[in-house]
């Protein structure tokens, strides 16, 4: 496919996204606050990918509850991130910069970051690529949820009666190279002080977040309620 055709493709995705909140300009973050029956939703768009944004959202979350007592669940993809909560998230234009300042970072990114946990759910992946956890049959997988829960209890008796496993070892390993994502992150932050912050409030999902959205639903749905629940998330975005 030629990017002119990608492009044709792509722009009634970009003209509704732009009618619903803004495309951010190289000089720009955007940030959308979103209320739905699930909660209040607040997602960013760095694009710097999956990794730094799982690391950047869990920093954003800490340094936002240091200063108002709330509860996140975190979702990310490689463009975004999404926090949720079951309160508005104090977070405006007038003090946006502040939450992402280089400020203290190292010693807030070790405070944001339980490495114990981090490993865990990078055991959860290692337990089901070594046949340790079975994932269900075929058209009847398991949730994501019942996944992290049996893999966890596996974690725990590595970590309790055999701590030199080699499957436990590597997902410390991997946690470890997660958080080498510092530099990046340092990078990404150091762009952010130099641009402006941009927050909408749109009615609804919007192009941007919407496959966020979904990789969040997969932690608490089955696979056939998780594509009703996104057939009704297309037709609300397909909404005039």
């Amino acid at each position: 496919m030629s990017e002119d055709v990608e492009i044709r493709v792509l722009k009634p995705l970009f003209d509704l996204q732009q009618q619903l909140s803004h495309i951010p300009g190289e000089d720009e973050l955007l940030m959308e606050k979103i209320q739905t029956k699930d909660g209040y939703h607040l997602f960013v768009y760095p694009f710097e990918g999956r990794l730094v944004h799982e690391v950047m959202a869990t920093l954003l979350a800490w340094r936002i509850s240091q200063q108002h007592p709330i509860t996140f669940s975190i979702a990310m993809n490689d463009y975004g991130f999404e926090l949720l909560s079951d309160q508005p998230i104090p977070i405006y234009e007038s003090n946006a910069h502040a939450f992402f300042s280089l400020d203290n970072l190292n010693t807030d990114l070790q405070s944001s970051v339980n490495a114990t946990e981090m490993a865990r759910r990078k055991f959860r992946d290692i337990s089901v690529i070594a046949g340790l956890v079975f994932t269900g049959y075929p058209g009847k997988s398991k949730t994501n949820r019942h996944l992290q829960a049996s893999a966890s209890l596996i974690f725990n008796v590595f970590r309790d009666f055999d701590p030199y496993n080699l499957l436990l070892r590597q997902a410390f390993n991997e946690a470890f190279f997660y958080q080498m994502e510092e530099a990046r992150l340092r990078e990404m932050l150091e762009r952010i002080a130099a641009s402006k912050i941009v927050i909408t409030e749109p009615v609804r999902l919007t192009p941007f977040c919407f496959p966020i959205k979904v990789d969040s639903l997969r932690e608490s749905l089955t696979s056939e309620k998780l594509e009703d629940r996104i057939k009704k998330m297309q037709l609300q975005l397909e909404a005039d």
